[in-house]
């Protein structure tokens, strides 16, 4: 068993230990790594098994099933797709879990874990979660904000690969609002739909999905069937480690960034720019709150509105963004 422990913005130290080769894939999706001999306070124990299995499609089963024993305090969640057990979830307290996973690097068996504890911090659950992708341009903190398939990661990807903005986070995002606005980092797998990645630098996946270097979060036959007959257009997509994310878009990583702009991408067939008054910037972006869970639950966090009226938001620009696809962005010139 090797240990690896990573400083989360300063605020928090997370300890996880397991296998050498699965702790360097958990690594990919988190920041800020510090000496292994550190103290953390929260532990994460991984247990590989010695002869790991392939999961057997078996359609009489469901996808996913989820199976919880225990109180919520200290529950055990055994995962099974379709009928194979990948892993189980040994809940101790919120600062303390161990993990029996049965497949061969699994990242979400820590990664979970790491965001359970996270929305459970003293202090972190205090801030509100948004649905939100964010990015750093040059120091200027650039929030996005939208519903699925708006278009937060498409914006995203062509920000990243055509300005040279840094990466903050994917999806989530977690809003300090104890001073000076900043937003901080959720450790997730990004994932990005088909018709992006083949219009970005990520393409390169569709030769040889290895080099995502994550768990994919749909069977690999059908991402080799999408693939094969070029069906772009589906709602579905690839999953990418942190760091591979990064690396094909030739971008850098932070773990945090002040926000000084918000984008609202909004579907439209032309590229247009319009930006927005304060007042109604404050009332479209309070829509993006997330529900944070106290248990481990694998299902997608519900929407709610959040209270953000008596934040500082003084000086940060509302600008709402009407494009298509990376391409539409491109022919239209966008620039921040």
């Amino acid at each position: 068993m090797s240990r690896r422990v990573f400083d989360y913005n300063g605020i928090t130290r997370i300890g996880i230990e397991g296998p050498k080769n699965l702790l360097e894939r958990i690594a990919e999706n988190l920041e800020s790594e510090v000496s292994q001999d550190s103290a953390a306070d929260c532990q994460i124990r991984i247990n590989q098994a010695e002869y790991p299995i392939e999961i057997m499609k078996d359609k009489e089963f469901d996808y996913l099933t989820i199976t919880k024993t225990g109180a919520a305090e200290q529950s055990s969640i055994s995962y099974r797709r379709y009928n194979t057990h990948v892993r189980t979830i040994h809940q101790k307290s919120t600062r303390d879990y161990e993990v029996d996973v049965n497949v061969e690097l699994d990242e979400a068996s820590g990664l979970i874990c790491v965001r359970n504890y996270l929305n459970n911090h003293n202090l972190l659950s205090q801030y509100p979660l948004l649905h939100s992708s964010l990015l750093n341009l040059n120091g200027v903190g650039i929030l996005i904000l939208g519903d699925s398939r708006q278009g937060k990661t498409a914006l995203s990807v062509y920000l990243l690969q055509e300005t040279g903005a840094s990466f903050v986070s994917d999806e989530n995002v977690i809003l300090n609002t104890s001073g000076l606005i900043k937003g901080l980092y959720v450790p997730r797998t990004p994932r990005v739909r088909f018709s992006t990645i083949a219009e970005s630098k990520l393409s390169i996946v569709l030769d040889d999905i290895t080099i995502a270097n994550a768990t994919q979060y749909i069977d690999p036959d059908a991402i080799e069937r999408i693939i094969g007959a070029r069906c772009f257009y589906v709602d579905a997509g690839i999953a990418f480690s942190r760091k591979a994310f990064c690396n094909l878009l030739s971008a850098s990583s932070q773990e945090s960034s002040p926000i000084n702009i918000v984008l609202f991408p909004d579907y439209s067939e032309t590229t247009s720019v319009r930006r927005i008054n304060y007042k109604e910037g404050i009332q479209r972006l309070s829509k993006f709150g997330l529900i944070r869970k106290s248990e481990i639950d694998p299902k997608e966090l519900e929407q709610t509105i959040v209270d953000l009226s008596q934040q500082k938001f003084e000086g940060v620009d509302f600008i709402e963004v009407g494009f298509s696809s990376i391409k539409s962005l491109k022919q239209g010139g966008f620039k921040i």
